[in-house]
């Protein structure tokens, strides 16, 4: 399939992912393919965005050790981790909860990267287009 414009992607995605023989691994993608380049178009993301955007998933990913998981922080930090769990446990995700939750996750996030600083080395912030960003990168007097 050629794709002549940006209307077109979502569809020619869709449909390549619309193969994968798993029933809930194809339900997840799909609505993951919709959503994201949803996303994508609500916010008009630029390319410089989107290369900030991977640079920063790539190094959260590269910080990540056995005693420390990034991935899961940012999770957290974002409210992911509540979320599915809330979805997951009680009463279909009506089971009251509080802000403390997330904010809980958030401060125990930063007291757990604080903790391990040493460890993680030093840390600088990522380049963002004018944006504040994570912290996200090493010094380069770090080991790794």
């Amino acid at each position: 399939m050629i794709i002549k414009g940006q209307d077109e992607v979502t569809d020619a995605v869709v449909a390549v992912m619309e193969r994968t023989a798993d029933p809930r691994l194809r339900e997840i993608m799909v609505s993951l393919v919709r959503h994201l380049h949803g996303f994508v178009r609500d916010v008009r993301l630029t390319e410089a965005e989107f290369q900030a955007a991977t640079a920063i998933l790539n190094r959260t990913g590269q910080l990540t050790t056995d005693n420390l998981n990034e991935m899961v922080l940012m999770a957290g930090t974002l409210g992911v981790s509540s979320l599915v769990c809330l979805l997951n446990n009680g009463d279909n995700g009506t089971t009251e909860t509080s802000q403390s939750l997330l904010v809980g996750r958030v401060r125990s996030s930063l007291a757990e990267m604080r903790a391990s600083r040493e460890a993680l080395g030093r840390r600088k912030p990522c380049s963002w287009p004018s944006s504040p960003a994570p912290y996200c990168q090493r010094t380069s007097n770090s080991a790794h």
